[in-house]
């Protein structure tokens, strides 16, 4: 039997870019080098987070800073954190330039693609397939049925110490000749 609970935070942050949210908690608990923020067991339809600690020895509410990152395909409004107090609404932002202490935020989470661009990720891996599969499927939602793209950069992203964020991404970018494709059905659709 786990001896974790819900903790209460101070403040809770939620930003979002690309797949990625980066959720943020600071407060006071017991334990806190074993607070840590997950996804509820619940399979709920967005997914709800929730920060704990487990139970050791000190006595004493301490403070704690602690973040994580999730895969979550689409940006929502706000995400469900339940804390000792219950469950709180939190807005979900854009990443911002001073995410995390010490370290810049690089600017593929910062910036917008430009028009026809798609930004794959592969969330805590550095697997090629799954990010050039993500970038497609993106595509695929902006181009339905006429998916013509080029890979124009790779990379990684490895930040903070120790690593608080790592993923391998990829840059995609739908050709002009697909898109000039894509406006004259859509403009002969309208005409019929």
């Amino acid at each position: 039997m786990s001896n974790c609970y819900l903790v209460n935070a101070t403040t809770i942050n939620a930003y979002w870019a690309h797949g990625l949210l980066y959720l943020a908690a600071s407060g006071h608990a017991e334990c806190p080098q074993f607070v840590s923020i997950s996804e509820t067991a619940a399979a709920i339809v967005p997914p709800e987070y929730q920060i704990t600690t487990c139970a050791c020895p000190a006595i004493g509410s301490f403070p704690y800073n602690v973040h994580a990152w999730f895969h979550l395909e689409e940006k929502p409004e706000t995400v469900t954190v339940h804390t000792a107090s219950g469950p709180e609404k939190v807005e979900v932002g854009p990443f911002v330039a001073d995410l995390i202490e010490d370290v810049t935020t690089p600017t593929l989470l910062t910036d917008e693609p430009a028009e026809g661009e798609v930004v794959g990720i592969s969330p805590n891996s550095m697997d090629l397939g799954r990010a050039i599969n993500d970038a497609v499927g993106k595509l695929q939602k902006l181009y339905p049925g006429d998916v013509h793209a080029t890979l124009i950069e790779t990379g990684v992203v490895a930040a903070g110490s120790p690593v608080g964020l790592a993923f391998l991404y990829v840059r995609m970018k739908q050709t002009e000749e697909s898109k000039k494709r894509s406006r004259s059905r859509a403009s002969k659709r309208r005409s019929e």
